[in-house]
């Protein structure tokens, strides 16, 4: 059986890349932000290849690039996110160099390959929505059916034959203190609530969202879902082995009392 995984950010999508890395599967991840691009990988002895694809953004044509990794210590990595890319930039950082790739219809070019894999993370821009995972804009584009870009017409058929699995979190004030404190959030603890209910109606949307395509689904619980049970993983990761990868608080602010303030006023979405 093959898995899709719907879900809006930090939902949890480091951790399952890992434990289908960790059971050797292979998986596909999206580009949850502009421009389009993917990584994917599959196990080659006991190694993985990665595989990258993106349009360049001159010429609009797709290109890729591969490279061998050795995943079995890279399971609690930050390092190693979903945004590692082998060849250092200017600064030497090991990152994705979207300053040079752009969004384009000739992405789909590649499609195939993505839905070969086990695992496929961040599936919207399969139907066509691009853009910042979960943000207003993208929220309205759904709603509206104005997808950014024309995906090919078999991926609808191709993704009711899949395992479609829409995460979410019960546990709200967890979800709080991983978006208060986490990297990538603004200072603003305005800014920062609007992304956070964002995330909750995002959640709750997608399976209307999924509905009107008439791709089955199943709902999973961040908190207490049986990771084994439902990707059929011989072997499973704690589920909080990820939890302090990405919460920093870089903001060196009181998150705890951001956490008690948001549960307090916006417990109910």
């Amino acid at each position: 059986m093959k898995y899709t995984y719907f879900s809006s950010t930090k939902s949890g999508k480091y951790l399952i890349r890992s434990q289908f890395w960790y059971n050797r599967r292979s998986c596909a991840f999206l580009s949850q932000s502009n421009p389009l691009w993917c990584v994917l990988s599959r196990p080659v002895d006991f190694v993985d290849k990665l595989e990258w694809y993106w349009c360049d953004k001159e010429t609009n044509k797709l290109k890729t690039h591969h490279h061998y990794l050795d995943t079995s210590d890279k399971l609690s990595s930050s390092h190693y996110d979903e945004m590692w890319y082998p060849i250092p930039d200017h600064r030497g950082y090991e990152t994705i160099p979207r300053d040079e790739w752009t969004t384009h219809q000739n992405f789909y070019e590649c499609v195939d390959n993505i839905m070969s894999r086990d695992l496929i993370t961040n599936p919207f821009s399969l139907l066509g929505y691009t853009g910042n995972l979960g943000s207003e804009a993208m929220f309205r584009r759904m709603q509206q059916d104005r997808p950014n870009l024309n995906p090919p017409s078999h991926i609808i058929e191709e993704l009711r034959k899949r395992k479609n699995i829409v995460v979410y979190k019960e546990n709200i004030e967890h979800l709080a203190y991983n978006v208060f404190a986490g990297t990538g959030r603004p200072e603003s603890v305005e800014e920062t609530t609007i992304i956070l209910n964002n995330i909750r109606k995002f959640q709750q949307f997608i399976p209307k969202f999924l509905s009107r395509y008439n791709i089955p689904f199943e709902m999973f619980s961040l908190d207490s879902g049986d990771y084994a049970k439902t990707f059929d993983l011989d072997k499973i990761l704690p589920r909080d082995s990820s939890d302090t990868l990405f919460t920093r608080n870089i903001w060196n602010q009181d998150v705890n009392k951001q956490v008690a303030n948001y549960m307090r006023d916006y417990e109910k979405i």
